[in-house]
């Protein structure tokens, strides 16, 4: 995706997230893991510094867009905003600090006039990202 960030569509804003999202969660982990750092520590830093990521991007990116957030204190004016962001920036919190595994991701999605608009799931540690700009072939249907 090396277009300007601000000119994509709603479905690569999310897949676009939710990577940047993941690659800081997969350096933060690493440096903190080199350190000794695990544990709940590990899964704090996770949670906050995707969080945190993930905010200051969608203003960036989004600025009018509200966000609801599991990791974020709840803002009620996004019950009156056409367009929310719904993130989980770090979902399987305990399965990130527990290295080496892999089944942990980070899940951005968009609704708008209460409907589902974009969504992303990235899997950072197998450096995969779902995204419904790009849905993935299911392969063709068995016969019978």
């Amino acid at each position: 995706m090396a277009h300007d960030p601000t000119t994509l569509n709603d479905h690569d804003v999310a897949a676009l997230l939710a990577t940047e999202a993941g690659e800081v969660l997969v350096s933060l982990r690493a440096e903190l893991h080199a350190q000794g750092i695990d544990g709940r520590e590990l899964k704090d830093a996770g949670d906050q510094a995707a969080h945190n990521f993930l905010m200051e991007r969608i203003a960036a990116l989004r600025l009018d867009d509200a966000v609801l957030s599991e990791e974020g204190k709840d803002d009620k004016a996004r019950l009156d905003a056409e367009r929310i962001w719904i993130i989980d920036p770090l979902d399987g919190t305990r399965e990130f600090s527990e290295v080496p595994r892999t089944d942990w991701a980070v899940h951005v999605a968009l609704v708008a006039n209460e409907s589902p608009i974009a969504g992303a799931v990235a899997l950072p540690a197998l450096g995969t990202t779902l995204h419904t700009g790009k849905p993935p072939s299911l392969g063709a249907e068995p016969s019978d």
